[in-house]
C-alpha cells in the first residue's frame, strides 16, 4: 500500500487512535509479521477487544497499516456543528502544502482541544497517511471540515460573531495584545506565501508572533502551537 493514498493509515499511534475513537471506519488492518514484542501484542489485544479483523504480512515491516472509510464533512456539517458550541476555538488551515506540516498543526489542535478545524479543500495538502502519522493520532480527536469556498466560510463566521485572526510575520500587532475568551478563529498559511490575499481581506485582525527584526518566521506548525497554547492559557 502506498502512503499517499488518502484512506491509508500507518503507525501505532494513528491506528490505535482510530480503533479507540472510530473503529467503524476501519476496513482492513495489516500487521507486521516479523514483530513479536509487547507493542504489537497490545495492539492485537485492542483489535480483538473491538472485534476487528486483521492479518499479518511480511510486506509490512515495522508498523501496522490500515485502510479506512473516509468520512469527510463539509461546510453544511460545519454550520450544524458550530451552532451547538459556546465561544468556540477554530483553526483554519489555508495553503498548507506540506502534509507533514498539516499533520503537525492537527496534532497541536488536538492537544489544545480545538473545537473545529477548517481545511481549505483545494489549497491544502491531502490528509493522507503521512499527515495522519505526524499527527500521532490527533486527527481522530478532532472535528475536521473541508470547505471549497473559504471566503464564504469566513463571511459566515463573521456573521455569527466569531472573530477571525490571521497570523502574519508582517502584522504590526502582537498576539499578546488580544483577549481570546470569546469565539475566535485563527488562519494559518504556508511559510512560503503566507495566507492568500483574498483570505487576508476577510480577517478582523492580523497578528504577529515575533518582532525579532532579523528572523521573524516560525514554521507554520510551531506557530499553530504557540497561538493555540496562548488561547488555552487565557481560557484557564
Amino acid at each position: 500500500m502506498k502512503e499517499n493514498t488518502q484512506n491509508h493509515r500507518v503507525g501505532f499511534h494513528s491506528i490505535e487512535a482510530i480503533i479507540k475513537t472510530n473503529p467503524h471506519k476501519i476496513k482492513k488492518l495489516i500487521l507486521p509479521k516479523n514483530r513479536e514484542d509487547k507493542r504489537i501484542e497490545d495492539l492485537v489485544n485492542l483489535i480483538e477487544i473491538n472485534n476487528l479483523k486483521y492479518e499479518f504480512s511480511k510486506k509490512v515491516k515495522q508498523e501496522p497499516e490500515a485502510i479506512i472509510q473516509e468520512d469527510k464533512r463539509d461546510f453544511k456539517d460545519l454550520k450544524n456543528h458550530i451552532e451547538n458550541l459556546m465561544s468556540p476555538v477554530i483553526l483554519i488551515l489555508d495553503n498548507i502544502i506540506d502534509p507533514r506540516n498539516l499533520g503537525a498543526c492537527l496534532r497541536s489542535a488536538a492537544v489544545t482541544n480545538v473545537d473545529a478545524v477548517i481545511i481549505n479543500k483545494h489549497h491544502c495538502a491531502p490528509l493522507n497517511a503521512i499527515s495522519h502519522k505526524v499527527s500521532a493520532g490527533g486527527v481522530e480527536a478532532l472535528d475536521i471540515f473541508y470547505v471549497t469556498n473559504l471566503v464564504n466560510c469566513l463571511a459566515y463566521l463573521t456573521k455569527i460573531n466569531i472573530k477571525i485572526f490571521g497570523l502574519s510575520e508582517h502584522a504590526q500587532k502582537s498576539y499578546s495584545e488580544y483577549s481570546y475568551d470569546d469565539g475566535v478563529s485563527f488562519i494559518m498559511g504556508s511559510e512560503e506565501e503566507g495566507i492568500r490575499k483574498k483570505t487576508l481581506e476577510k480577517c478582523d485582525e492580523l497578528i504577529n508572533l515575533s518582532f525579532n527584526k532579523d528572523f521573524k518566521s516560525f514554521n507554520v506548525s510551531v506557530a499553530t502551537g504557540i497561538i493555540l497554547a496562548e488561547v488555552t492559557k487565557q481560557r484557564k
